[in-house]
């Protein structure tokens, strides 16, 4: 359970003890212009874009919205691009969509504050903070500073201000980062798609996708959609029997997520008190976001075969806590939640793990494969895709249309990040080798 990245979603964090709306599955034989596949942040904003141009459109969701690997991530909503390099085998070098990317980096806050979505989501900047000056930071920063962004280098004395830390003398802070609960946000832009007329069904996994004519019937245990156009948006939990090529375009690397009790307000002003979303660099082990409730939440790649051992990961997280913020090496700071979850890439390589839209049959498109970045390619590519689709014109969306092919070695980018790749960098960590 926990090495596949299925455990149940209230293991998360995110939902709140108030459960989000629970959605009836689907019991009729109905029609509809489009059928969504997968209730996740892609999906869900595909729903929600097409519902808005008027599109009439019916979401699916085998569990409930948000329980997939949407509802588990760990909430840092990173504004820029690790890499372009994937970018060249578009046929304009990947000019529009760097170009989309730029123009709807704020996509999360704008969402949540057209649709009134409840969601955590604070723009107080991300900080990659980093022990010694780096000149690949400088140069990124450089980068994306020609993009238009609101990037500072900082230096020792404002890391200090603002992480409460002087282990780090050298960072980037990027204005337009920030924190959202993805939970939330998957729901609240479902309830958004919902009030603009789109029909949502949830414990409604699809069994079936079958030509019906020119069109698609789409089936469940208990009922059918028909439809002209099928957009699958399933990513990590793409297993199924109608189209299982999907499956074996990707990478899967399970990760795991871990959340605090609440912090007293004198821990939490020792511990990174400008509340920025805070990574460290170069390997990122421990990414921190403050949510509302005052609890420091985490992420992490567990070792091969240990994802079940919350103690484990949790005792790496505090010995980073006790070494970094003074404050925190006499209080009792305990775990509240511990859960797993699956990633879907689409390379080997970390930082090339960039969504695909795949043509699996006429009318029959899958978006998916988001890697780590899916808290703002989802909604972004999702929202593209669904403009691309009310118009006509498929050729719109910023990613390019792709078969689906095969990776060779599906094991590989698990089996290099897992039994090489993290342990190294914990080793680096732990002997302050960074």
């Amino acid at each position: 359970m926990y090495e596949a990245g299925v455990v149940p979603i209230n293991y998360s964090a995110w939902p709140l003890e108030q459960p989000a709306t629970q959605y009836a599955a689907l019991s009729a034989d109905i029609d509809a212009d489009v059928v969504v596949i997968g209730a996740g942040l892609a999906g869900s904003s595909v729903a929600l874009h097409l519902a808005e141009r008027g599109i009439k459109t019916v979401l699916l969701e085998a569990d409930q919205p948000g329980a997939g690997a949407s509802g588990r991530n760990a909430g840092h909503i990173q504004p820029y691009l690790s890499s372009l390099e994937p970018l060249s085998a578009h046929k304009d070098g990947g000019r529009k969509f760097v170009d989309y990317f730029t123009s709807h980096r704020n996509i999360i806050v704008d969402l949540c504050a057209k649709h009134g979505i409840e969601a955590d989501v604070h723009q107080r900047g991300m900080i990659d903070a980093a022990k010694k000056p780096s000149a690949d930071l400088e140069k990124k920063a450089k980068l994306w500073q020609s993009h238009g962004y609101n990037i500072d280098i900082i230096g020792a004395d404002t890391l200090k201000n603002m992480l409460g830390t002087e282990v780090y003398h050298y960072g980037l802070l990027w204005r337009e980062g920030g924190q959202v609960n993805p939970y939330l946000f998957t729901n609240g832009m479902v309830s958004a798609a919902v009030k603009l007329g789109a029909q949502v069904y949830a414990d409604s996994r699809v069994v079936a996708c079958e030509a019906a004519g020119s069109n698609w019937r789409v089936r469940t245990a208990t009922g059918s959609v028909t439809a002209a156009q099928v957009v699958i948006c399933t990513s990590g939990h793409t297993g199924n029997d109608f189209f299982p090529e999907l499956q074996h375009t990707q990478y899967p690397l399970v990760a795991c997520g871990l959340a605090t009790r609440p912090l007293s307000a004198e821990l939490l002003a020792a511990i990174n008190p400008s509340r920025s979303v805070f990574t460290q660099y170069p390997a990122g082990l421990y990414p921190i976001v403050i949510d509302e409730r005052n609890r420091l939440v985490s992420a992490t790649i567990p070792g091969m075969g240990s994802a079940q051992q919350a103690d484990k990961y949790f005792a790496y997280f505090l010995r980073y806590l006790h070494r970094t913020f003074p404050a925190t090496r006499n209080a009792n700071i305990t775990m509240e939640s511990y859960w797993t979850g699956m990633t879907a890439n689409s390379s080997h390589h970390y930082d090339k793990c960039y969504p695909k839209l795949y043509q699996v049959a006429k009318g029959v498109h899958g978006l998916m494969n988001f890697g780590s970045w899916g808290n703002l390619q989802g909604p972004m590519m999702g929202m593209s895709l669904a403009h691309a689709i009310a118009d006509g014109r498929l050729d719109d969306c910023v990613l390019p249309v792709e078969k689906p092919v095969a990776v060779r070695f599906p094991g590989l980018f698990e089996t290099k990040i897992r039994r090489t790749l993290i342990p190294i960098a914990r080793l680096a960590d732990r002997f302050d080798l960074t």
